[in-house]
């Protein structure tokens, strides 16, 4: 794995994406980006995007065109243990998960907006 600031780079540079990514073959109806997509690779960290859409047969979040996704640890110096909580993009709480290990490589966790459908780093919004 890279160390945290080229990780960090390379994730506020994605402008944009060229392809989109489908979450699951054969079903365009979640797709992700570029940046996304590089995100999962260099953070070995697929299972964000599989928890993000697995999320997606909720209504109160399904009914949601607009969600903003945020990883973020509870007490990265007590252990490895996060939370992945949905928001609205006015603060409203929609969805809430308990990570009980990651390891995610940044500390500061991460945050990823969900745009009708499309999956995507807050730089490619």
């Amino acid at each position: 794995m890279e160390n945290l600031d080229v990780i960090r780079s390379r994730l506020a540079h994605a402008t944009g994406t060229f392809h989109y990514w489908r979450a699951f073959p054969e079903n365009d109806k979640f797709l992700f980006t570029d940046g996304v997509k590089d995100m999962a690779e260099t953070c070995e960290a697929s299972w964000l995007i599989t928890a993000i859409f697995s999320w997606q047969i909720d209504a109160k979040v399904e009914n949601e065109p607009f969600q903003v996704w945020t990883l973020r640890f509870c007490d990265k110096e007590k252990g490895d243990h996060a939370l992945l909580i949905c928001e609205d993009g006015n603060n409203m709480e929609l969805a809430r998960q308990e990570i009980g290990y990651t390891d995610f490589p940044l500390p500061e966790g991460i945050e990823l907006f969900l745009d009708g459908g499309v999956l995507m780093l807050p730089s490619e919004y």
